[in-house]
């Protein structure tokens, strides 16, 4: 028989080929389990010559699936090349893993003789490329116990840049060659990755357009595997090898994964910040600012690294880094993240005893004169989480006149820019203001009023209601004069404010005992020069019952 005569052969040649891949499976194929190869082999050319290629293609799948593993070895001589690797191709693909794996293991001992072993790389290349990766995973364990080269081979096929896997992919299939108990063989595909990242120009590996595969690596360990630290892990072990080659290519590898990073929370940013010895991590983050345009994540590494504990590690991070052309105009920025304190202390900025250690230990690094400045600048005027006493202490700490002033005004700038944040402390705020007043820091107390009172930040508007209300709190402490010359410099402003913003205001004043308050609203609204706004604000404060007020706006007219 041979599978295209009669009627009865026709029927079941037509049906070799429906879509239906099972199909090939059942019994309308059973001829293709008993036909002699060199007879099938004529059938194929037939088929061919009668432009029924198609069909050809469908017989040689039905006979890859339904001969035995052993059989197809030993008969794959017998079928064109072309045929004979399409042949072991369907096999190793279609069939159970486990038969693919024995396929390739008694395709290379039947080729061991010959050079090129073409079939046998034609399985491997198949799998490697087209299976899944928990398919390729127990392709591996299987080659790897009985052909340890085929293995090897099968990993280095998966992770070169023409299989055509995604990082994705190449995470996927370390994560299951651990699963299978293939350590070896998942460093080596690790190694492999990494090794053509590193070695590769920016955009390839794999890389898209935006080199979103790059990114995905580390972005793909961290979701698979956020407890298993596997690029931590190796990143941690080249850092610390002997080899000054095999560090500076780690350390070029690291930066480019990070700066193809996407946004988000990065894991191999936040560990190589927090754990990496000061000295590779500030060439790291030299390659982020240059080699890899990436500022971004340079500031990202940066910020985590300011959070060493080690005061004397700190020390050596902010020499170091200073020293650094293309780092040296962001070590202000880097005292600014180390004043801040670490991040997992919420708004506790670093405590006044580790600065001034800080300070001490600078000149004994080798640190510039100019690091010592910019550390106490930072940390006067980072205000957030500090009381009046600190901030006291901490401009005490800066020796110059002229930089006290500069730090002064922009201490007085952030506490008021705080103060208007929802939720605000606004004790706090008015406890920080007295403990300056007392010090006779003056120019901060100025400063916190005018930005209260005349927002600088874009996009920031007046809050007459926190003013009233922060004028109030400071009468109350006894801070008189303070509170008229926030008031003051709030009603003088009559291009921002409203004439609802000076009932708003005029109503808390009225409240208080206040022994100038006539003199206060003659001086502001009364002398504003847009005759229209005032008469509307004048307007305003009678209908809100406040005619006494309006009167004494009216009375400076005369």
């Amino acid at each position: 028989m041979t599978g295209t005569e009669g009627t009865h052969g026709a029927r079941r040649t037509d049906h070799l080929f429906q879509p239906d891949l099972t199909e090939s499976l059942n019994e309308a194929y059973a001829w293709v389990t008993r036909i002699e190869v060199p007879q099938f082999v004529g059938i194929l050319r037939r088929m061919r010559e009668e432009h029924r290629g198609a069909m050809a293609m469908r017989a040689l799948h039905a006979f890859a699936l339904r001969r035995p593993v052993g059989e197809l070895v030993e008969l794959v001589h017998h079928f064109d090349r072309r045929d004979a690797v399409m042949l072991m191709a369907t096999a190793a693909l279609s069939r159970p893993v486990g038969e693919a794996a024995e396929l390739a293991v008694m395709q290379q001992e039947a080729e061991s003789g010959s050079e090129p072993a073409t079939i046998t790389a034609s399985i491997v290349h198949d799998v490697a490329c087209q299976r899944t990766a928990f398919d390729v995973a127990v392709f591996v364990r299987v080659l790897e116990q009985r052909q340890s080269a085929l293995a090897k081979r099968t990993v280095k096929v998966f992770a070169g840049a023409g299989s055509g896997r995604t990082n994705l992919d190449k995470a996927l299939l370390h994560t299951a060659l651990r699963d299978e108990g293939c350590h070896r063989e998942a460093d080596r595909l690790l190694g492999l990755t990494l090794r053509a990242i590193a070695d590769g120009p920016p955009g390839a590996a794999g890389a898209g357009e935006d080199g979103e595969e790059i990114a995905d690596l580390a972005g793909a360990f961290q979701h698979l595997s956020p407890a298993g630290r596997v690029l931590e892990r190796w990143v941690e072990e080249r850092l610390a090898a002997s080899d000054a080659t095999e560090v500076e290519r780690t350390k070029r590898l690291v930066a480019r994964l990070i700066a193809r990073r996407g946004t988000g929370h990065d894991a191999l940013a936040e560990h190589i910040g927090r754990t990496t010895q000061p000295r590779h991590l500030v060439k790291l983050c030299a390659i982020l600012a240059k080699d890899e345009a990436s500022p971004a994540k340079c500031a990202l590494v940066r910020h985590h690294a300011a959070g060493y504990k080690s005061v004397q590690e700190l020390a050596v991070l902010v020499a170091s880094w200073q020293r650094v052309p293309v780092l040296t105009r962001t070590t202000r920025d880097l005292l600014a993240d180390i004043v801040a304190g670490p991040s997992a202390s919420g708004f506790a900025p670093r405590p006044l005893e580790e600065l001034r250690q800080l300070d001490e230990w600078l000149p004994l690094e080798d640190a510039a004169p100019e690091c010592s400045r910019l550390l106490r600048h930072a940390a006067a005027v980072r205000v957030e989480g500090r009381s009046g006493a600190d901030l006291v202490t901490l401009l005490g700490r800066v020796e110059r006149s002229r930089d006290r002033t500069r730090a002064a005004l922009e201490a007085g700038r952030r506490l008021a820019v705080a103060v208007m944040e929802p939720d605000a402390d606004r004790d706090g705020f008015v406890d920080c203001l007295r403990a300056l007043h007392e010090a006779r820091l003056s120019v901060a107390v100025r400063a916190a009023c005018r930005e209260l009172s005349d927002p600088s930040s874009p996009g920031a508007t007046v809050d007459a209601e926190l003013v009233a209300d922060v004028a109030g709190r400071l009468h109350r402490a006894g801070l008189d004069n303070v509170a008229w010359t926030l008031l003051e410099r709030f009603l003088e402003n009559e291009q921002l404010v409203t004439r609802t913003d000076v009932v708003e205001v005029v109503g808390q004043v009225l409240e208080l005992p206040l022994p100038d308050a006539e003199l206060l609203l003659r001086a502001t609204v009364g002398r504003w020069s847009d005759v229209g706004h005032r008469d509307d604000t004048v307007a305003a404060l009678r209908a809100a019952g406040r005619s006494e007020a309006a009167e004494w706006v009216v009375k400076s007219l005369r």
